[in-house]
């Protein structure tokens, strides 16, 4: 029964990620940077952003919501920053303190160069707050991305602490979707938090 289960749901989920990464593709730019700022906003003045430290953030693309206001605010205020750098199948994260050194790399991401540092994990660098991007959320912290797991290994290290937040980050069209229901398997990494331009929701 549970293989059945596991079938169905992953049928669902692919079906899904391709309805999100569809309706994705017809937000317009006005849309995507008015509700930036705003979720921008929310996401500052929230409790997890004023206790946090240290920062892993990542850098939006391709219809994410744009996080460069919510760097720059990271690196005014004096906050630790470290962003995503992809190597092969795994994910690693490298402080930054400014965008002179980011490349483009692949699939149009924003990161600091590979002679810049040594990018670490997010177990050794243990960030107070985590921002994690998705395809979408739901309410219960259950997440979908694009398939490739990136953020799920990145993150299984460090699932059961509670000293790091992790905080998905995007619209509020793309929280608990109208596609359908967000499956999770083991390895998913739920959310405790997420962030859109209407606020902050807790997870359970």
């Amino acid at each position: 029964m549970r293989a059945v289960t596991a079938v169905a749901d992953d049928a669902h989920r692919s079906a899904l990620r391709r309805a999100l990464i569809e309706r994705r593709r017809s937000v317009e730019p006005i849309t995507i940077a008015t509700a930036s700022l705003a979720l921008a906003n929310h996401l500052i003045a929230s409790d997890a952003w004023r206790d946090a430290r240290t920062i892993a953030a990542f850098v939006g693309v391709r219809g994410e919501p744009d996080t460069a206001a919510l760097i720059d605010a990271a690196w005014q205020s004096g906050k630790a920053v470290w962003v995503p750098r992809v190597q092969a199948d795994a994910m690693a994260f490298v402080q930054t303190h400014s965008r002179d050194r980011w490349i483009t790399a692949g699939f149009g991401l924003r990161e600091p160069a590979p002679d810049e540092r040594e990018p670490r994990s997010i177990a050794d660098i243990a960030p107070d707050l985590v921002l994690v991007p998705g395809l979408a959320f739901s309410s219960a912290g259950a997440r979908i991305g694009f398939g490739r797991a990136y953020y799920d290994r990145a993150l299984a290290e460090v699932r059961d602490r509670r000293d790091i937040v992790r905080m998905g980050v995007c619209f509020a069209a793309f929280l608990d979707p109208i596609e359908g229901r967000i499956p999770m398997a083991t390895h998913d990494v739920e959310m405790q938090a997420v962030a859109t331009e209407r606020g902050i929701v807790i997870c359970p």
